[in-house]
C-alpha cells in the first residue's frame, strides 16, 4: 500500500465523458479526506491564481534585474486537484480518466516560453539569466530541517524565491515543507490503520470475485503500467492499454465504493490525527492565514490572458 501514495499523485484526467447511475451515481458523492482539512491542498481555481502571481511576481524581480521573462503557464491543475491522495476513485472519474496513466503517457510536455530567448543570448549572458532566476551558487541560503525528512535548501537572492515571499510571505516555505511533510506522515499511518487494511481485504475480494487477481490496491496500477511499457510507441496497443485501464478503474470504483473504502479512510485519518501531538500542528493556524492572505494577494493580480 505504500506505493500507493505516490502512484495515486500521478493521475491524470483523460478527455471524454460518462454517465453515471444508481450505485455508480452514489459513488460521487464519496468522502474525500486530506491529511489536515486539506490545508496545503489546493484546488485547481486556486492554484492557477496563486501559479499566475507567483509568475508575475517572477517576471518583475526578473525586468528590475534587466532581464526578460515570459510567464510560464499554468499545468494541468484540474488534473493534480482532482488526485486522491489515498488513490480513491468516483465512477465518474475511473469511467473518465481511468487511473489517468495512459493520458500521461500521451501528453505533450509544454514548450519552454524562454527558450527561444535564451538561445539568442551568449553563454554569459544565459548563466547570469538563471542565477537570477535560481540564484547564485554561492549566493545566500536558507535551510530548512524539515522533522523526518530531508533539509530543504532554499537560494534567498533568486528571483523564485523573492516572487514566492512576496506572494506568501517570509516563514511560508518553512511552513509548507513541514506540514506537507506531515501530510505525508498521517497519509502513510492512514493507509496503515486497522480499519483500512481490513477494507482492503474486502476490496481485495471484491476485484477477485470481478475477476481480477490482485493482491493490494496497488497492483492495478502495476499492471497498467506494464501493459503500457510493453506498447512502447504502437498507437493501437496504446489505445487498447487505455480501453483496458478504464475498465480497471471502473471496476476498482465500483468495488471502493461497495466496501465503503473512503468512508473507512476518513475514519481512520480522524483517528490518527487525533492522536497528534499538539506541537506538530502548532504552526497550522498561522499557515492557514498565510494561505488566505496569498490567496487574496493572487486574487487581485491582473487576470492571465489565454496564453499564460
Amino acid at each position: 500500500m505504500r506505493s500507493l501514495l505516490w502512484l495515486a499523485a500521478a493521475a491524470l484526467l483523460v478527455a471524454g465523458c460518462s454517465q453515471a447511475s444508481g450505485h455508480e451515481a452514489a459513488a460521487e458523492s464519496q468522502p474525500d479526506p486530506r491529511p489536515l482539512g486539506g490545508a496545503v491542498h489546493f484546488t485547481a481555481a486556486e492554484s492557477a491564481a496563486l501559479h499566475h502571481a507567483e509568475e508575475r511576481n517572477v517576471q518583475e524581480c526578473m525586468e528590475k534585474r534587466g532581464f526578460d521573462y515570459n510567464l510560464v503557464p499554468v499545468g494541468d491543475v484540474e488534473r493534480t486537484a482532482a488526485a486522491s491522495r489515498y488513490g480513491l476513485l468516483t465512477q465518474h472519474r475511473a469511467a473518465q480518466d481511468g487511473y489517468g496513466l495512459t493520458a500521461q503517457r500521451l501528453a505533450k510536455p509544454h514548450a519552454d516560453p524562454n527558450a527561444r530567448g535564451l538561445a539568442a543570448l551568449s553563454e554569459r549572458e544565459r548563466r547570469a539569466w538563471g542565477e537570477a532566476l535560481r540564484g547564485a551558487s554561492d549566493g545566500p541560503r536558507q535551510e530548512i530541517a524539515l522533522p523526518d525528512g530531508p533539509t530543504v535548501t532554499i537560494n534567498l537572492d533568486s528571483c523564485v524565491s523573492v516572487a514566492r515571499q512576496e506572494l506568501y510571505g517570509p516563514d511560508w516555505d518553512r511552513q509548507y515543507y513541514t506540514l506537507q511533510g506531515l501530510s505525508n506522515s498521517i497519509a502513510e499511518d492512514t493507509l496503515d490503520h486497522p480499519l483500512v487494511t481490513a477494507a482492503e481485504q474486502k476490496w481485495v475480494t471484491c476485484m477477485h470475485d470481478e475477476g481480477f487477481r490482485y493482491q493490494g490496491p496497488e497492483d492495478p496500477l502495476k499492471a497498467v503500467r506494464k501493459q503500457l511499457d510493453a506498447a512502447r510507441s504502437d498507437s493501437a496497443a496504446i489505445r487498447a492499454a487505455g480501453e483496458e485501464e478504464l475498465r480497471i478503474a471502473q471496476r476498482d470504483a465500483a468495488c471502493q465504493a461497495e466496501i465503503g473504502l473512503a468512508e473507512q479512510i476518513t475514519r481512520a485519518q480522524k483517528q490518527v490525527e487525533k492522536s497528534l501531538p499538539q506541537a506538530r500542528t502548532s504552526m497550522l493556524k498561522d499557515f492557514r492565514k498565510a494561505r488566505r492572505v496569498a490567496l487574496k494577494r493572487a486574487a487581485a493580480q491582473p487576470a492571465a490572458s489565454p496564453s499564460t
